[in-house]
């Protein structure tokens, strides 16, 4: 992690599960993280076992300008690399891994932009899987909230399991 929002997140998350795989979903307290909530995210598992996003932070959804919520979470991502994000979200929610990724985002206008995704596993519940992440950008362009994002392109994976 290189971020300093990746860094803080995932602090608060080793914090709050205090040495278990994960900490459940009601320990996590919004105020607690109120200097990262415009780019964090929840993502959840709908029916069709495909990560969706049950919240997004405003900065996330101006980056990609629309709002995110119950948008598939591997359709960011370039139809070659959409089956690979949702492996990596699977095991986030069955295996309780940490995921770290880079990746390049592109603009409708074809500027880009490199960017960091922690995703962090929370304890729902066999039925109700969870994750709470980050993304975070490398540079702040001054296109960027103004020229939506609409591809992504992975650069680097890292999975960590969580003992």
């Amino acid at each position: 992690m290189k971020e300093k929002g990746s860094i803080a997140l995932f602090q608060y998350w080793n914090q709050l599960r205090d040495g278990r795989l994960a900490p459940k979903r009601s320990e996590v307290e919004p105020a607690d993280i109120k200097s990262l909530l415009a780019d964090t995210f929840i993502l959840e598992r709908d029916t069709r076992g495909e990560a969706v996003f049950r919240l997004a932070g405003t900065r996330l959804c101006a980056y990609y300008g629309r709002e995110l919520k119950g948008f598939s979470f591997p359709s960011l991502w370039r139809e070659k690399d959409q089956r690979l994000v949702s492996r990596l979200m699977q095991g986030v929610f069955d295996q309780k891994s940490v995921l770290l990724m880079t990746y390049e985002g592109f603009s409708r206008n074809g500027r880009s932009n490199k960017f960091e995704l922690l995703a962090l596993p929370l304890d729902g519940g066999h039925e109700n899987p969870r994750c709470l992440g980050i993304i975070s950008t490398v540079e702040k362009p001054f296109w960027l909230g103004a020229d939506p994002l609409a591809d992504a392109l992975i650069d680097t994976i890292r999975v960590i399991d969580p003992e």
